[in-house]
């Protein structure tokens, strides 16, 4: 009987040890991960498409480096390009210098030279935004930035600090010192 009690003991004796150790050796590893501050990978030229549950592409990015930085799981995207189209087929582009990624791919950053273009369609004329920074909501079809933007259509110039645009609604809302010049149809383009 003494012996199946030591052996007991011995087992849970072990047991205990292998479990402490495995303890340490995960908490030593999250804490060099969270030490962690280079990337894990980096891809050139790269292509991804982001897909709805109805099999549609919902917009396809493309870049000409995508470094990801695992302790934040976000990427840097150098020279970014976004394309995506909307309800009435028209090809919508947003371009600019760099790019970060956050959030599981649900806000974009798009920094330093932003430019978002819409192509003409039957019902609606061309459209074009501009600025140093917007940040996307793809997901949403929503764009916000707290920098000046300047916004072209067909009739009008419109300038001004801050502004929210929802592709879904087709809402575009400028906050601050907002300046509008519209050109009536006929007359020459602002």
């Amino acid at each position: 009987r003494l012996a199946i009690v030591f052996a007991v003991v011995l087992a849970l004796a072990l047991g205990s040890l292998w479990l402490s150790m495995v303890i340490r050796k995960t908490a030593s590893d999250a804490a060099a991960l969270a030490q962690r501050t280079e990337p894990d990978f980096i891809v050139e030229n790269f292509r991804y498409f982001k897909i709805k549950p109805d099999g549609q592409a919902q917009y396809e990015a493309i870049g000409t480096r995508m470094t990801h930085f695992p302790v934040e799981d976000s990427y840097l995207i150098d020279n970014p390009v976004i394309y995506s189209l909307n309800d009435y087929a028209q090809l919508q582009t947003v371009k600019s210098k760099e790019a970060y990624v956050e959030d599981f791919n649900s806000k974009i950053h798009m920094r330093n030279d932003v430019v978002m273009e819409r192509e003409p369609s039957a019902t609606k004329g061309p459209f074009k935004l501009t600025s140093e920074y917007v940040l996307m909501y793809p997901d949403d079809e929503i764009m916000t930035s707290d920098r000046e933007v300047i916004v072209r259509d067909n009739h009008s110039v419109m300038t001004g600090v801050g502004m929210q645009a929802n592709n879904a609604t087709g809402e575009l809302h400028i906050f601050n010192r907002a300046r509008i010049i519209y050109q009536p149809p006929g007359k020459s383009k602002p």
